[in-house]
């Protein structure tokens, strides 16, 4: 390959990688191709695009020959060059192809042309006329070349554009600010591991009196993990619209995501209503068990627990139930945080390397006394502490409910329901 086409080649893919992408990037590598020092020793005379359309494709950029004059012609998808150009994706054109067709070739002012299919809904087929083959070898690497820096643009293009949806799907999902109920402090934080995650968190004033919260956690991340996550958002706040049970809510859940069909996609779920007189009823949905520490320093597991959303479509969820005292701490958190990593750590089958529910346990007993809103900033940087602030390798999410004790806030009269727990 002579030093012209090299450069021609870097030319090309400095307009590719600098590109916004789309139909306007293909136009521009189209005009290049035409008008560049290379183009007389590879043979190029001119050049075309065309788009994808139902039954054909459609001309829409002419560089060079016929010019505009081209431009709206269309080719059938039928017309056996096509079709070798779609299952090739790279085709040298010549009257002796098979199907060749004069009559069809001639209204493009050709008998010999080079393309290139790129793209995917639609498809592109990007057209050169050539007037000889002299450095047919050259061209067909500086084609395949196009073809794949062209597709890997286009599909990070399509890549950015999930990430952009995703990202404006969880934006969407999160309260614009959490509930105040009279008597109780709420804090949430999330933090992806990669740029879109798959938890996801939510705050609503059920009924006057009672606050709902979730915290859950979808496998997966980017799209497709945000756009189920926003299905449980919707569903539950669908359900508490409906003033459904919430386990019957947590059931009908389960089912939709069965029957979305993706046996790989599950979530786990925690869903609470916390009523003014600090009775809690939840359900948990395969999700990490809560944790409730007492203004003694007892901290227990709330123990109640389903399975995942996703795999088991007839299975039942129970309700639990327990009562958050003055000067409790609740705290709902995501397996991002237990299972953070030490790299620095020696590896082996135990989970010392972990930062596991242990030092959760003890960190809460220390969090206790202070404000929700701390307690929540002290675990997140105690998880990315022990984590030596290496990337996260999963999302890490934690929601934080604690009860003003008696001397700030007088409790307000009702009855105090059973706690379910196991004492740590």
């Amino acid at each position: 390959m002579h030093k012209r086409l090299y450069r021609t080649v870097e030319r090309l893919l400095g307009t590719i990688d600098d590109s916004a992408g789309g139909e306007a990037m293909l136009r521009d590598v189209l005009q290049l191709l035409v008008h560049n020092p290379a183009a007389e020793a590879l043979g190029i005379v001119a050049g075309r695009l065309y788009r994808e359309q139902k039954q054909d494709y459609c001309l829409i950029e002419s560089v060079g020959g016929l010019g505009e004059a081209l431009a709206g012609k269309t080719v059938s998808k039928d017309y056996q060059v096509v079709r070798d150009i779609e299952r090739r994706r790279l085709w040298v054109i010549s009257p002796q192809s098979p199907g060749f067709d004069p009559a069809v070739e001639a209204q493009f002012g050709d008998t010999d042309s080079a393309a290139i299919l790129v793209g995917r809904d639609p498809n592109y087929i990007l057209s050169l006329s050539i007037r000889h083959h002299a450095s047919e070898e050259d061209l067909l690497v500086l084609l395949e070349t196009i073809r794949a820096a062209v597709g890997l643009k286009l599909r990070m293009q399509a890549l950015a554009s999930q990430m952009r949806q995703a990202r404006s799907i969880q934006h969407s999902l999160l309260p614009g600010c959490l509930p105040k109920p009279p008597g109780f402090e709420l804090a949430a934080i999330s933090v992806p591991a990669d740029e879109v995650g798959g938890d996801v968190y939510d705050a609503q004033e059920v009924e006057p009196g009672t606050v709902g919260f979730l915290l859950a956690d979808a496998s997966g991340h980017g799209l497709p993990a945000a756009l189920q996550a926003r299905d449980v958002v919707v569903g539950m706040r669908m359900g508490q619209a409906r003033g459904e049970k919430i386990n019957a809510t947590v059931a009908r859940l389960n089912r939709v995501i069965n029957q979305g069909g993706l046996a790989s996609r599950f979530i786990s779920l925690f869903y609470g209503e916390l009523e003014s007189t600090g009775s809690l009823v939840y359900v948990n949905g395969g999700h990490c068990p809560p944790l409730l520490a007492s203004a003694d320093g007892q901290v227990r597991e709330l123990m109640t627990c389903g399975p995942v959303l996703g795999p088991l479509p007839e299975a039942v969820y129970k309700r639990g139930y327990v009562t958050l005292e003055p000067g409790d701490m609740l705290l709902v958190y995501t397996d991002g945080v237990t299972e953070r990593l030490d790299p620095q750590a020696p590896g082996g089958e135990d989970d010392l390397h972990e930062f596991g529910r242990d030092r959760l346990v003890a960190l809460l007993r220390e969090c206790r006394g202070g404000d929700a809103e701390s307690a929540a900033a002290a675990i997140m940087g105690a998880v990315r502490a022990f984590g030596r602030d290496a990337p996260l390798a999963d999302d890490v999410s934690l929601v934080v409910i604690r009860r003003l004790p008696a001397a700030d806030y007088p409790p307000a009269g009702g009855l105090a329901t059973v706690g379910t727990g196991t004492s740590l």
